[in-house]
């Protein structure tokens, strides 16, 4: 059996190859009749003009786009493309419930007979009365300039733009605007940017169907340089007799402003003067940045428009200090204990009475705040802070800290109790 399969295979496989040969050959001669898609062929719309002309716009619905099935010889329909149909719907024609026809053509001829089916699809439109407004242009930034460059100037040709569409649409606008993409420029340049429409929670409202008096603006955009200027406080005049002046604490302690190159580098810093003649008590008061800054030529950048001063003014025989649990020293920490505060930013405020003599030596450091944890176990504890003062000077009332402390190799949990009070009358 195996003999007779294999004897003369090389003539039974020239054969079959002959045979598909010569079956290819019959099916291009007869060039059957076959039928194929395409879909989603774009409809131009005809004579729009005619709703126009009546003061409306319309808005399609459905039937942008449409499929198509064609049948015809196979060597014919193999060459087709999309771009060989051309679908179209004319507006004049329109029905009474805003329809028109949609008619399909095919842009290729030939002499055998083609038949195209696109199933009598119609273009469906809603009209609506046009109506128009005028907004001012609203330019937004996307992106950064260069490192110490703000914006400046902005300058929109045309600054107003007319919108034109349906009622109900142009009703939706609040405001119009464009965007503006930053990419790290260092000089003045210029940009052309699309309007884009918002809605009053700034939503982006679809523009299609509706037409712009300008469909580009012309943007200007000045770039101008920026710089830190420190801010310095001139505290002049005598507090009142049996009172002194201490300290000034000001924020904030430096501003950011922008101008030209040659403003800048004459703006080297501000100085605020503050008078404390006949002072009683703390002198406060907010300074008005942009007195001193727009002399110069410059403008500020920061949010802020105010800095905030305070010249403390104390009545002779008294010192105040403020300090935080980080300037605590701790003593006698058993070596199998571990120690931290409850809250390690927690400021504390003393306030220590005596002769100026006595006082006028008393720095912070001197103090040598301290905490005493000898014979304490793990566990949270309330500990008395400690000062070194001279027998002359006098602590008008104590001062208490939380702590915790934890076993070695214990991991401390941080404590849901409200610490207790820091000071304690004596």
């Amino acid at each position: 059996m195996k003999n007779r399969i294999m004897k003369n295979l090389w003539l039974k496989l020239l054969a079959l190859v002959v045979a598909f040969i010569v079956w290819l050959v019959i099916i291009n001669i007869t060039d059957p009749t076959i039928s194929r898609q395409f879909t989603d062929i774009p409809v131009d719309i005809l004579n729009e003009n005619v709703i126009t002309s009546a003061n409306q716009v319309y808005e399609v619905e459905s039937g942008k786009t449409v499929d198509v099935t064609v049948k015809g010889k196979r060597s014919f329909i193999e060459e087709l493309a999309e771009e060989d149909f051309y679908a179209s719907a004319d507006l004049s024609k329109l029905s009474t419930v805003n329809t028109a026809g949609i008619q399909v053509k095919l842009n290729k001829t030939t002499k055998d007979n083609v038949e195209l089916d696109w199933n009598n699809e119609v273009l469906r439109v809603s009209l609506e009365k046009r109506d128009s407004k005028q907004f001012k242009i609203q330019i937004t930034t996307e992106g950064e300039l260069a490192e110490s460059y703000v914006l400046g100037e902005i300058i929109t040709q045309p600054n107003m733009i007319d919108i034109s569409g349906g009622a109900s649409k142009v009703k939706r606008v609040a405001s119009v605007g464009a965007m503006l993409h930053l990419n790290g420029q260092s000089q003045d340049f210029e940009a052309d940017v699309t309007p884009i429409l918002y809605d009053d929670d700034k939503d982006v409202i679809d523009s299609s169907n509706v037409t712009f008096s300008k469909d580009k603006i012309r943007v200007k955009i000045q770039v101008v340089p920026t710089k830190k200027i420190p801010i310095f406080i001139d505290v002049t005049g005598t507090p009142a007799e049996g009172y002194r002046y201490i300290q000034t604490d000001f924020k904030p302690e430096s501003v950011m402003v922008s101008g030209t190159k040659a403003n800048l580098d004459r703006l080297k810093s501000i100085t605020i003067p503050v008078d404390i003649s006949d002072a009683k008590k703390d002198v406060e008061q907010e300074a008005d940045l942009t007195k001193y800054i727009q002399p110069s030529g410059c403008k500020l950048e920061d949010e802020f428009h105010a800095v905030s001063i305070r010249c403390v003014i104390e009545k002779n025989g008294k010192r105040t200090f403020s300090f935080v649990n980080t300037d605590i020293n701790v003593k006698n920490l058993p070596k199998d204990l571990n120690f931290s505060y409850l809250d390690e930013n927690q400021r504390h405020t003393i306030h220590i009475s005596g002769s100026e003599e006595d006082l006028q030596g008393i720095t912070l450091t001197s103090l040598g705040a301290a905490i005493d944890v000898e014979g304490l176990g793990a566990g949270r504890h309330r500990v008395e802070i400690l000062f070194d003062l001279p027998p002359a000077l006098k602590l008008r009332s104590k001062v208490w800290v939380e702590v915790l402390l934890t076993q070695s190799g214990e991991k401390p949990q941080e404590s849901t109790v409200p610490p207790a009070a820091t000071s304690e009358e004596e």
